[in-house]
């Protein structure tokens, strides 16, 4: 029972760690595209 409930946390604690990575990945992306949109100005109502 105990080892069982270990591989439950254990497969928690890996899901936390990729969401954080996708959030982490993502924020940077979002970071780059906005400063390369301030160096070229993009055209109103565009989204990626």
């Amino acid at each position: 029972r105990t080892s069982m409930s270990k591989k439950r946390i254990r497969k928690n604690i890996w899901k936390k760690k990729t969401y954080f990575s996708i959030v982490q990945s993502y924020s940077l992306a979002k970071s780059r595209s906005f400063l390369s949109g301030k160096e070229h100005p993009k055209p109103k109502g565009f989204s990626e």
